[in-house]
């Protein structure tokens, strides 16, 4: 019996290795690895650049992802430990120790440079720029958050979300779009005035 009902997809397809589909997913069939293989990518493709690893407690902090793999606490972390093993048995992961804590690379080309790095020690890994204390997985982007609520997503907008982003928090964006619905204003223009406004007058919420 099926547990929730999926509403459908919010936004368009985002890209997962063909060879996931073609070497792996055939031949996986224990549900912990998969689900810990298949989360790998979408946590990996919050970083940007070409060194990026996981930390177990990557996937402890996502408290949706492990209800997922199960309800009891301990179990889940059980399941966690066991499908990162599968993973880095199978090859999909690479594990390296650093500081005594395990970090795992995607078994990929730049996955494997980050791995030798570290290895030869010409690259420490950056805690302090690191998911677990950075970003939050389930938030949408404020590409999601402008075309879910403001309209289609051309080029020209995609830029000016990405500058807006270098200047504004992303709760600002998001309440300045929240703002825009709620006053029946659903433009861009609009959505900058309001951030603008909070700049100048450091009055964030007011609107």
């Amino acid at each position: 019996m099926i547990d929730r009902v999926f509403p459908g997809f919010s936004s368009g397809i985002e890209v997962v290795p063909s060879q996931f589909f073609e070497e792996l997913l055939p031949y996986i069939n224990d549900l912990a690895e998969l689900k810990i293989t298949a989360f790998a990518f979408h946590l990996l493709n919050q970083f940007e650049g070409d060194k990026r690893f996981l930390l177990r407690d990557d996937y402890l902090e996502q408290k949706i992802f492990m209800d997922g793999l199960s309800e009891d606490p301990d179990e889940a972390e059980r399941l966690l430990d066991e499908g990162l093993d599968a993973a880095e048995e199978r090859g999909t992961l690479l594990k390296a120790l650093y500081n005594d804590k395990p970090l795992y690379f995607l078994n990929s080309p730049k996955g494997r440079n980050a791995l030798a790095s570290l290895e030869d020690g010409t690259w420490i890994p950056d805690a302090f720029l690191h998911l677990s204390v950075q970003t939050e997985l389930f938030r949408p982007t404020i590409f999601k958050l402008y075309e879910e609520n403001i309209g289609p997503l051309t080029p020209m907008i995609a830029d000016i979300l990405r500058d807006c982003e270098k200047d504004y928090p992303y709760e600002w964006i998001r309440d300045a779009v929240e703002a825009a619905v709620t006053n029946n204003a659903r433009s861009w223009r609009y959505i900058e005035s309001i951030l603008k406004n909070w700049k100048e007058n450091g009055q964030h919420g007011s609107y």
